[in-house]
């Protein structure tokens, strides 16, 4: 019964764990399909209820995402917290021995389990490597306070929060790298982009307001996105066959 017992509250934190990375991602997600959607809606037709609704739920969903964010990261910091105890660890036989190398405290060490199934199965390694940090080095002098460890703790737990975020959101850059990583299909999403808003200014406000007013839209809209994909690139770390052909030609 105590072994039961002790394995459902093993599993509270795993799950709580799983929770706070996935609701934050979906409620982020969402904000970002609505406010995409409806800026989209708006730019075509200022006046559409449909692009304003958009914009309201994407407000909505990002508002949730925030709170998510707040109550996950609460409660991730309560389960680690929650059986801190500065006296002796519970099943610790009593020694008059000095131990040579601490252990870090329970709060520490349930911190940096919680942080290691986070980061996931494929980062085990990590856990004896952060475990290792928070029990310092005393034969070089090193020896980490209480408050130290925690901290050096919950900075593990966030670190493995971002390494899950990233392998969360790893799967949504796929269409966008195929994008940028040929210049024929940047090209062809640039001019289907304009192309569109062009038709779209000619067919509402006729030939003479794309001629006076609509080409500097069509203009701005090509430039914005020609400097969007040249900062996506960047940060993705893309690099077009040609350009590296050219630096190594030089």
């Amino acid at each position: 019964m105590s072994t039961e017992g002790q394995r459902e509250e093993d599993d509270r934190p795993g799950l709580l764990a799983v929770l706070a990375v996935l609701i934050p991602i979906l409620t982020g997600t969402a904000t970002a399909i609505f406010v995409l959607v409806g800026y989209g809606v708006k730019l075509l037709d200022p006046k559409s209820a449909f692009g304003q609704d958009m914009l309201s739920g994407g407000w909505l969903f990002g508002a949730m995402t925030a709170l998510a964010i707040l109550v996950a990261t609460a409660s991730l910091l309560i389960t680690a917290l929650r059986n801190h105890s500065p006296g002796a660890e519970e099943g610790t036989p009593a020694s008059s021995h000095t131990p040579t190398r601490p252990t870090p405290g329970r709060a520490a060490r349930r911190t940096v389990d919680l942080a290691s199934f986070v980061a996931g199965r494929h980062r085990a390694h990590l856990r004896q490597e952060w475990a290792a940090v928070l029990a310092g080095d005393p034969g070089n002098g090193i020896v980490l306070s209480p408050s130290r460890r925690a901290r050096y703790a919950l900075g593990f737990l966030w670190a493995a929060l971002r390494m899950r975020l990233r392998d969360l959101v790893a799967p949504l850059w796929l269409p966008v790298d195929w994008l940028l990583s040929k210049e024929s299909r940047t090209n062809g999403l640039i001019t289907a982009a304009v192309g569109t808003q062009v038709v779209y200014i000619q067919h509402t406000d006729g030939l003479h307001t794309l001629l006076t007013e609509g080409w500097g839209w069509c203009a701005g809209c090509g430039i914005a996105l020609r400097l969007l994909v040249g900062w996506l690139r960047r940060i993705r770390g893309i690099e077009l066959a040609s350009a590296r052909e050219h630096a190594e030609g030089g």
